[in-house]
């Protein structure tokens, strides 16, 4: 059974756990991984300035997101992640559901995906988010930058 709840700082070890394996393909391309992604410290920052939820399957942390509300029904994923023995599993597909059901006020939802990372371009694109732009880090560091537009019935 796959539940979401918000991460507690007593998390932060094992998101960074969770999020070293499954960022790894980062850093294998690039040398790095996302921001903070293998810092304990970070993620208690983050959890103290985003909203931060855990994916538990049962007991156990199995990956996490967190959340920036930018005002006006707009939001932004700033980052799933599910640790990779679980992936392919509809994880990630029932985590945007929650999200796009978490927020009374939400219109928009945005997030960005790394150029390098194809299969996360397909997973966003099959799941109705549509690519609005992108976003330059470096001269080889690209992330586009995806939007869906949600209907509240």
């Amino acid at each position: 059974m796959i539940k979401f709840e918000k991460a507690l700082e007593t998390d932060a070890n094992i998101l960074v756990e969770i999020q070293k394996r499954a960022f790894l393909v980062d850093f294998d391309i690039c040398g790095e991984g996302p921001p903070g992604y293998d810092s304990v410290d970070y993620q208690i920052q983050i959890m103290n300035s985003h909203i931060y939820n855990k994916i538990l399957e049962g007991d156990s942390i199995i990956g996490g997101f967190y959340i920036l509300p930018l005002g006006n029904g707009l939001y932004e994923i700033v980052r799933l992640f599910i640790d990779t023995s679980y992936q392919g599993n509809g994880i990630g597909s029932m985590a945007l559901q929650f999200i796009e059901n978490m927020f009374d006020d939400l219109k928009i939802l945005e997030l960005e995906a790394s150029d390098f990372r194809k299969d996360n371009h397909i997973f966003y694109k099959n799941r109705g988010y549509i690519k609005i732009g992108e976003v330059k880090y470096s001269d080889d560091g690209v992330s586009y930058k995806y939007q869906k537009m949600i209907q509240k019935e």
